[in-house]
């Protein structure tokens, strides 16, 4: 059974994300330390809440993180989870954790409505990533999100 770990900062989707973990066979722990993460298979960093107030609760156990991120254990950010990996966000003043270069901007305005909510088909670029495994290219997916990535290096 694979083992995952939940982050839990304070304001994520924790227990619909749990939920579903459990639905697909994981063994789901959730945690606010990096610490007692360190027999998992993966770690989500959740979707939900305000850039930074999240980067401050990761911050306060940010040494612990750095050790987990040692180990190569497999990391998902979703939404805000996914902000928190880049250097910088629009969403927020505080600095990201900087495992990924880039930035996270917000979506002009001029061109989509914000938040941006809807269905739109994925363009899946790297048709090896084990995350779209199984997924076919062009599938409809449904969006809720204000900001995008811009990460320097897209390899």
């Amino acid at each position: 059974m694979v083992k995952i770990s939940i982050f839990d900062y304070g304001a994520g989707n924790i227990f619909s994300l749990q939920s579903s973990l459990q639905r697909n066979g994981a063994q789901v722990s959730i945690i606010n330390d990096f610490e007692e993460s360190s027999e998992v298979d993966g770690m989500v960093l959740p979707g939900v809440g305000n850039f930074d107030p999240a980067i401050i609760s990761i911050n306060k156990c940010k040494s612990g993180f750095s050790r987990f991120m040692e180990k190569n254990i497999p990391v998902l950010g979703i939404c805000l989870g996914m902000e928190m990996l880049f250097e910088k966000s629009e969403e927020g003043q505080l600095a990201g954790l900087d495992i990924i270069e880039g930035e996270v901007l917000s979506l002009p305005k001029n061109l989509v409505k914000i938040p941006h909510i809807g269905w739109n088909s994925l363009e899946i670029t790297d048709k090896k990533s084990k995350l779209f495994e199984g997924i076919p290219n062009k599938s409809w997916v449904y969006f809720v999100h204000s900001y995008y990535t811009t990460p320097k290096n897209s390899a």
